[in-house]
């Protein structure tokens, strides 16, 4: 698991606290309001995968809302999930299946296996998605008919995040265990042409890149996490042209981030000698990068950033803040960086779909 390397709708009725796993799990009917999504991946084994829906009106949340429609949970590590032409889509990694879900209702409408393919990250464009997997493919879904019906074989190591631009689909090939069982690292994005559906080229980023995201202008941004373990290969971000996959390359360092309105919101965490992690956030004109420090009086409280996002429609910045083995909190920040609010989701919250 790579965690090692390290519309308006209906919503609910009333604020509730996170439920134990032994808790009864009662369905939940929602009032009207804005409502979002957050995906908690679980814990490797513990089978514990979940979707939380918040209200963003009041800042409240209803656990365990995809096992409360459903009568089970999602499965073992969820790893993305999306919202596309009225429907949810959710990868789990250890299950190997792809969730279709209700969005106003949270019930599935198919389990889609996945065989062993080790499903990863999705884009979505012309009413497809493209599914990263971790033997090294990317995978086509019809979301008319909802199945499988094309594979694309990547010539790097394991995939991770993907976007679509200009008529292509990049992929960031990220790590794989040698012969040795040794962990080594790619350094490379992949050019899939969409018409073909074929892998047409490899552009030469930075070691070990795991999340891309479109910058909105032609250009993307790709997080390279460096060499966990060396401090001669550290992090780095590199931006892709895609007139002519240029490459340039940044001194700035990011975990994660969100694109919002030209702006890039990220964050980047460090550890001291004792591995006790710390986070700083930041907004950058996505033409002038480096950026500038935001949410600097919760440094502290969310030393454990695990994702963050953007509320398209007011701009809103969404934190998750996932320390092991206890659950999750998701931090709503207004533009200027002051709390909102915060509501509790499940384990290892990684995403908050809008």
């Amino acid at each position: 698991m790579k965690r090692a390397f390290l519309p308006t709708l209906l919503v609910l009725l009333t604020a509730l606290t996170a439920c134990h796993k032994d808790d009864p799990i009662t369905p939940v009917t929602p009032a009207a309001g804005r409502h979002a999504y957050v995906l908690s991946e679980g814990e490797w084994g513990n089978n514990d995968a979940e979707i939380t829906l918040l209200n963003l009106d009041s800042g409240t949340a209803v656990p365990q809302w995809f096992s409360a429609a459903n009568g089970r949970g999602l499965g073992d590590l969820a790893q993305d999930l999306v919202h596309y032409g009225g429907k949810l889509y959710c990868t789990v990694y250890e299950a190997n299946t792809l969730e279709v879900i209700d969005p106003a209702t949270g019930k599935s409408l198919r389990q889609i296996s996945m065989g062993s393919r080790g499903p990863r990250y999705i884009a979505c464009h012309g009413g497809k998605l493209y599914v990263s997997c971790y033997d090294k493919t990317v995978v086509r879904i019809d979301t008319a008919q909802l199945n499988i019906e094309a594979t694309c074989p990547l010539s790097g190591m394991q995939p991770e995040q993907l976007c679509v631009a200009n008529g292509a689909l990049y992929v960031c090939n990220c790590w794989q265990y040698n012969a040795q069982n040794e962990t080594e690292f790619d350094s490379t994005v992949s050019v899939v042409d969409l018409e073909s559906f074929r892998e047409v080229r490899k552009v030469t980023v930075g070691v070990n890149p795991g999340r891309i995201q479109p910058l909105g202008d032609g250009r993307l941004l790709v997080l390279c996490s460096g060499h966990p373990y060396r401090d001669d290969i550290p992090g780095n971000t590199a931006i892709i042209n895609t007139a002519d996959t240029s490459v340039t390359r940044m001194g700035t360092v990011m975990t994660n981030c969100a694109v919002h309105n030209g702006n890039v919101y990220y964050y980047t965490t460090t550890y001291d000698a004792s591995w006790n992690p710390s986070a700083l956030f930041y907004r950058a004109d996505g033409a002038t990068l480096p950026g500038t420090p935001i949410i600097t009086s919760h440094s502290g409280t969310l030393s454990h950033a695990y994702g963050i996002n953007i509320d398209p429609s007011t701009g809103d910045i969404y934190v998750c803040n996932s320390p092991a083995r206890v659950f999750a909190d998701v931090y709503c920040f207004a533009p200027d960086g002051s709390e909102r609010w915060h509501a509790e989701a499940g384990n290892f919250a990684s995403k908050v779909v809008f």
